[in-house]
């Protein structure tokens, strides 16, 4: 049978205070509602120091009730009136429990209110089957600083369970650092490999130096998870002068052991590493050379010398030339300038892309010299892979030297000179290139046409129109494709003039113009060239006439 708490609640207040707890206590006791008895044990709270409410009572309906909500509800009252009994209780009534959330709730107020004291207790509870409460009484053992929870504590790890692992860890290494080093190192030579290999890393956590030799000893056993597990806690831990011991294990089968110890040498900084590290970076394990390549830089950029990488630039091996010269770009050596741009010599092209990305790391977005002179080098490659450069940082002082190369005699070198050029956001760029168009020089003009077209900007764009008299076949096709471009062309005769050219090239352009510009003055010349010989001219005329007008063939 419901009621209503708000009335109830009423009531209660008009009552004297031994007449109010005796009538809640009869309805909880009663009642067989469990939402009813919910709302009783709310309105018994303010009662909690009262005589009248009864240990024995609370405790028979904890005991006569197996509902979860009103237990965890009960678990508060009985915390709250009886701090010594109620625990003592409910320690007892632990495992009689059957929900796990109320065996947890247990657990924690006995932590709140009888940490100290409970040790047993919560050392019991780590055989609960609840994963939650199991986590929770490790976490309260771990806040007791007890030495005797320990053993229990590393035992559970046997069961490497992923859900408790790091909980376990952290409640191992604190009562570890509180002077109980001794009971972790009896579990050193354990017959359980499941806890062993864990005692390295739970040692490296402790960070006492005392473990450095365990440690060192441990980086021979057969087991490769116990080996790598103690080179990483040697991180921190390890003397340099033992640096040697972890240096032997760069040749280990494991290749986890061996990326362990070759981040843990980084993060040591030891000079002795440098040499067997570059070594590493002849390997074929990409993975492998990439964790070398942090170690390495960790290493060198706090040493700040660099003349072992250098020699590794011009050997022979093609990996560690590569990684080195990643190395150089990402310690920003404004030294290996000139060494990283004769790698643009190299038939490699791997090691050129290498050096045109640590050379733009090492400029940081800066002109230097050492790039405007390799602009006029005898290696084309130098010369090309110099204006890529000078493009990305696109500085305006450097538009002079770069429209040096636009009459190169390489054509991919022009090529890239005009990728390039259009990168810089400057009115200078457009016209120098509207001037190279007078330039008696084909090389010249066919770059600057290339150049305005790729500005796409309508004054680039009107300067075409001289070129479509150009002697030169591409000079004069590519301007016309560019101009038909335009819609407000004012005379359309220099395209018409195009379809009487020689050049087949020319013909087809000079007809794509005049189908993009949609002027029908077109249609008449157009259909009189219908009867050209080359069929695909003849194709793209039709496609320009359909493009003015679908019914042209009403002009025949």
């Amino acid at each position: 049978m419901s009621f209503n708490s708000d009335i109830l609640s009423e009531k209660i207040k008009t009552m004297e205070e031994n007449e109010a707890v005796e009538l809640l206590l009869s309805i909880l006791s009663s009642s067989k509602n469990v939402e009813n008895k919910l709302k009783v044990v709310d309105l018994l709270i303010p009662y909690d120091d009262h005589e009248n409410l009864r240990f024995q009572d609370i405790k028979n309906i904890f005991l006569n009730d197996q509902h979860p909500q009103l237990r965890l509800k009960l678990i508060d009252l009985l915390t709250r009136c009886y701090k010594i009994n109620g625990i003592d209780f409910l320690k007892e009534q632990y495992k009689n429990c059957k929900d796990g959330s109320v065996r947890k709730k247990l657990i924690d107020k006995v932590g709140q209110e009888n940490l100290y004291d409970s040790i047993t207790f919560f050392v019991d509870a780590l055989n609960d089957s609840d994963i939650e409460v199991k986590r929770e009484a490790i976490t309260l053992l771990g806040k007791t600083d007890a030495g005797e929870a320990l053993i229990p504590l590393i035992n559970i790890l046997h069961f490497r369970n992923n859900e408790i692992y790091n909980s376990l860890i952290d409640s191992i290494v604190k009562i570890g650092k509180k002077g109980n080093l001794q009971i972790i190192n009896d579990f050193v030579n354990s017959e359980d490999l499941y806890i062993k290999r864990e005692i390295p890393l739970i040692l490296g956590k402790l960070k006492n130096k005392e473990s450095e030799n365990v440690l060192i000893n441990f980086l021979n056993d057969k087991d490769s998870i116990i080996r790598k597990n103690s080179v990483k806690a040697l991180d921190g831990i390890i003397e340099l002068r033992n640096v040697k011991d972890l240096i032997a294990l760069l040749t280990d089968q494991d290749i986890e052991v061996r990326k362990e110890v070759i981040r843990v040498l980084g993060n040591l900084g030891s000079k002795r590493a440098i040499k067997p590290l570059l070594e590493l970076l002849k390997e074929n394990d990409a993975k492998i050379r990439s964790v070398v390549k942090k170690a390495l830089y960790k290493i060198l950029e706090k040493n700040k010398s660099y003349e072992t990488l250098y020699e590794v630039v011009n050997g022979r091996n093609i990996n560690a030339r590569r990684e080195a010269i990643k190395l150089l770009g990402m310690l920003k050596d404004v030294d290996a300038i000139n060494l990283l741009i004769s790698i643009f010599k190299s038939k490699v092209a791997s090691l050129r892309g290498s050096a045109y990305r640590s050379l733009l790391r090492i400029l940081d977005n800066k002109v230097d010299k050492k790039i405007i002179s390799g602009l006029s080098d005898k290696s084309w490659q130098i010369r090309m892979f110099c204006a890529k450069i000078l493009g990305e940082i696109a500085d305006p002082i450097t538009i002079n030297h770069l429209f040096s190369l636009i009459e190169d005699e390489n054509g991919i070198v022009r090529k890239v000179t005009v990728n390039a050029l259009v990168k810089f956001d400057d009115k200078k760029v457009i016209n120098f290139a509207i001037d190279s168009l007078n330039s008696s020089n084909w090389k010249t003009r066919r770059t600057a046409v290339k150049l305005l077209l790729r500005t796409g900007s309508m004054e680039s764009l009107n300067s075409l129109i001289s070129c479509l008299n150009d002697e030169d076949i591409y000079v004069k096709s590519w301007s016309a494709m560019a101009l038909g471009k335009l819609k407000d062309v004012d005379s359309i005769d220099p395209f018409i003039q195009l379809l009487k050219e020689n050049d087949d090239k020319i013909r087809i352009s000079g007809a794509k113009a005049l189908g993009e510009i949609g002027n029908k003055d077109a249609i008449k010349p157009l259909i009189e060239a219908l009867g050209d010989d080359n069929w695909d001219v003849r194709k793209e005329i039709e496609n320009a006439l359909n493009q003015i007008d679908p019914n042209w063939m009403n002009s025949l």
